[in-house]
């Protein structure tokens, strides 16, 4: 295990409104003994602290969204265990974010925007000849720097045709450069879930927000 200071955590303020187990009904002042929160083996820690662990560890936008897939008792559940999160090694927080990641955290982060941070090989694998027209859509409703990014790591052919096309546009709506985002990520997703390209961890991941 590290052996330097650990980080301490407060109460995060994605769930800071949330109710108390508690005083909603629940019949165990430990949410280790509701829901079905069980620990993974001896010394090992349970699922709900590995959840507390990666919340408090995220951008509080993102702490949120996450949230906002779970129902109330499961949001109680992990707000309760955050408010007890009081030391957590580095390791330990570590090894619960890159869990987390691999359950499907990075798919569900992704957005647009993130192509930024895409290899310029996972940028080629993931560009489309005949996605070029949506491609261009999105970029052109993108910053200078994404456009720049892609048409950066794109083969020379390939970034001219886009180019071409982004230059050829003509007059758009916002709303149809955000749609054609919105396709563009999820087509991403999806090749990452084929194993074709691998998508960046969300971003935050690397701080502790209180």
């Amino acid at each position: 295990m590290t052996t330097g200071r650990p980080d301490t955590y407060p109460a995060h303020p994605a769930v800071a409104g949330s109710t108390d187990p508690r005083a909603a009904g629940g019949t165990s002042d430990d949410p280790d003994a509701r829901g079905g929160w069980r620990t993974d083996g001896p010394g090992e820690p349970t699922a709900l602290r590995k959840a507390a662990i990666v919340l408090v560890s995220l951008e509080q936008s993102l702490a949120a969204q996450l949230l906002s897939h779970l129902d109330r008792a499961a949001v109680e559940a992990v707000t309760w265990e955050i408010a007890r999160l009081d030391r957590v090694d580095p390791e330990e927080r570590a090894l619960a974010l890159e869990e987390f990641y691999e359950l499907g955290l990075r798919r569900l982060c992704f957005v647009f925007d993130d192509v930024v941070k895409l290899s310029d090989a996972d940028l080629r694998a993931g560009f489309r000849g005949e996605d070029i027209e949506t491609w261009a859509l999105a970029l052109a409703g993108a910053s200078a720097a994404v456009r720049g990014r892609v048409l950066g790591a794109l083969p020379v052919s390939a970034a001219e045709a886009l180019r071409t096309q982004l230059e050829n546009l003509g007059p758009f709506r916002l709303s149809d450069s955000e749609a054609a985002q919105l396709e563009v990520a999820e087509r991403l997703r999806r090749l990452h879930d084929r194993g074709w390209i691998s998508l960046p961890e969300p971003t935050g991941h690397e701080e502790v927000l209180v």
